[in-house]
């Protein structure tokens, strides 16, 4: 079977980068209606488990990332766990938490144990600062956001589509006063 990431790009290609990009850059509301429409072509394509919801989500959250020039640090390693993103960065993580948000993207059906909220709770003290992306609903002490829910579903704080990320993450910084480095693409 083809990777997910070679399918992702494949429907991102069909829709047009380029035409995502300007889309969002002019407007970040947008970007809700670009992943709801990725993630049901995706699901056209291939049927989705935990494993393959977590991946696209991961794929199409950095991707999302990287277009709307949002500040991240994927893929990183502190106090002995394994984080998926961190906005907008390591320094305000570790310095100012209250202005930091940790991503995990879950990836089988186990969730985040006890144990692993209590780790990244060590690193991350305000619970509304720890997202997690899971492919159905999932309660713990953290925001959900979740792939599988309608689009209709009504969301709250603490339970969020997976297509109102970027917003979310958007809001944050701006709530925040972030003032990381944020570069422009150009044609």
């Amino acid at each position: 079977m083809e990777s997910i990431g070679n399918i992702l790009y494949s429907i991102i290609n069909e829709i047009g980068k380029e035409k995502i990009q300007t889309a969002i850059t002019l407007n970040v509301a947008v970007s809700k209606q670009y992943i709801q429409m990725i993630i049901d072509r995706f699901k056209e394509v291939v049927n989705l488990n935990d494993e393959n919801v977590g991946s696209l989500c991961e794929a199409l959250l950095h991707f999302m990332l990287t277009i709307r020039t949002l500040p991240s640090v994927r893929k990183v390693t502190i106090e002995k766990m394994n984080l998926d993103v961190v906005i907008p960065n390591l320094h305000a993580l570790r310095n100012f938490p209250e202005k930091a948000i940790i991503i995990q993207i879950v990836k089988d059906s186990q969730g985040i144990t006890e144990d692993q909220q209590k780790d990244i709770a060590t690193i991350q003290p305000n619970v509304n600062n720890i997202w997690v992306v899971t492919k159905e609903p999932a309660s713990g002490d953290y925001v959900n956001y979740t792939a599988e829910c309608g689009n209709e579903k009504s969301t709250t704080f603490q339970n969020r589509n997976f297509h109102d990320i970027i917003v979310d993450i958007e809001a944050f910084l701006e709530k925040t006063n972030d003032r990381s480095f944020k570069f422009f693409h150009t044609q």
